[in-house]
C-alpha cells in the first residue's frame, strides 16, 4: 500500500494505492490527480493539463505528468502549480489573478456561501408568503360568492319558482299544442260537409275556381255558409239574426273560425249592446 499526498489549488489529498490492484505502468501522475482532486476542478485541470499550463513537482524535483506512479517510497508527496505566464506584465498579471481567485476561494467564498444560503431562504419564504396572499384573497372572493350568491336563500328560492314556472308553462303549452293537432286531426278528418259550418267563405272565389272539377263535384249546398246568397249578398236573415244576437250575426259570417270576433262581440254586447251590433255589423260587411 502505497500513500500519495497531493498538493493542489492549495487543497491537500491523501490517496491510498494497492499497488497489486493496478496496473503502476499505465497509471500515470495525471491520472493520480484526475481521480483524487475534487470534481468541481476536474474539467479545469483537464483544460490546462491538455494546454501544458501545470508542472509538477516530486521531492523537489520537476516530473512529466505522464509519470507512472511506481516508487519504492511509501509516502510520495506530488505538488501541482499552475505556470506562470511569460514577461513581466502577463506574468505579473497572471500571478496576481490566481492569488486574488485563491484569496477567493479560501477566505472570502467560504463567507459568502451561507449568505447566498439565507437569500435563497428568505427568497422561498417570499414566494410563499406571496402565494399564500394570493390564496387567501381567493379564498374570501370565493366565501363571499358562495354565500351571497350561490347559496343565497333568496336566489335559491327565486330560481326555484322560476324553474316550476317555466316547466309548468312547459307542460301545459305541449298538451294545449297536443290537443288542438288532435283537434285539427278529427275536424280534417270530419270531411267536407262540415265546411259550411267552419265558416269557410266563398265570396272570393274566382270564376276559374268555380269552374274547376273539384267545385263542380262539390256539394254546393253543403260547401256555403248559410249566409251566402247567389249574388253574394247578405240575406235578409243574417241582418234579423244580427240585430236580434250581434254574436250571431258574426257566427253566421265567419263561422267557427272566427271564434276571437266571436268572443269579442259577446264581451262589447255585454257593454249595452250597442257596441256589439256595431262590431257585428262591421264584421259583416267589411
Amino acid at each position: 500500500m502505497i500513500k500519495f499526498i497531493l498538493e493542489f489549488n492549495n487543497n491537500i489529498y491523501i490517496k491510498y494505492l494497492n499497488i497489486k490492484s493496478i496496473n503502476t505502468h499505465n497509471y500515470t501522475v495525471k491520472d493520480l490527480f484526475i481521480n483524487t482532486i475534487d470534481k468541481k476542478y476536474s474539467n479545469e485541470f483537464y483544460l490546462n493539463l491538455i494546454n501544458n499550463n501545470y508542472y509538477f513537482i516530486k521531492d523537489k524535483k520537476l516530473i512529466h505528468p505522464d509519470s507512472n506512479i511506481l516508487d519504492s517510497n511509501t509516502i510520495n508527496y506530488i505538488k501541482c502549480y499552475r505556470k506562470q505566464k511569460g514577461g513581466f506584465i502577463g506574468g505579473f498579471g497572471g500571478s496576481i489573478t490566481d492569488k486574488i481567485k485563491d484569496v477567493f476561494g479560501s477566505i472570502i467564498r467560504p463567507i459568502i456561501v451561507p449568505i447566498e444560503a439565507i437569500a435563497d431562504v428568505f427568497n422561498a419564504l417570499y414566494k410563499f408568503i406571496k402565494w399564500a396572499s394570493l390564496f387567501v384573497y381567493w379564498l374570501w372572493f370565493f366565501t363571499v360568492w358562495l354565500f351571497t350568491d350561490l347559496l343565497n336563500p333568496r336566489n335559491f328560492i327565486e330560481d326555484f319558482f322560476t324553474t316550476i314556472q317555466i316547466l309548468l308553462i312547459t307542460i301545459f303549452s305541449s298538451i294545449f299544442n297536443i290537443l288542438m293537432e288532435l283537434f285539427k286531426t278529427s275536424v280534417n278528418m270530419v270531411g267536407g260537409w262540415t265546411q259550411g259550418f267552419w265558416g269557410w267563405d266563398q265570396s272570393s272565389l274566382t270564376q276559374k275556381d268555380r269552374d274547376s272539377n273539384y267545385f263542380k263535384k262539390m256539394n254546393k249546398k253543403n260547401s256555403k255558409k248559410c249566409y251566402l246568397s247567389n249574388t253574394n249578398t247578405i240575406p235578409f236573415s243574417i241582418i234579423l239574426g244580427t240585430i236580434l244576437c250581434p254574436p250571431i250575426g258574426v257566427f253566421m259570417d265567419m263561422g267557427l273560425t272566427g271564434w276571437l270576433n266571436i268572443l269579442i262581440c259577446i264581451l262589447l254586447t255585454l257593454f249595452f249592446y250597442i257596441p256589439g251590433l256595431i262590431y257585428a255589423l262591421l264584421i259583416i260587411y267589411s
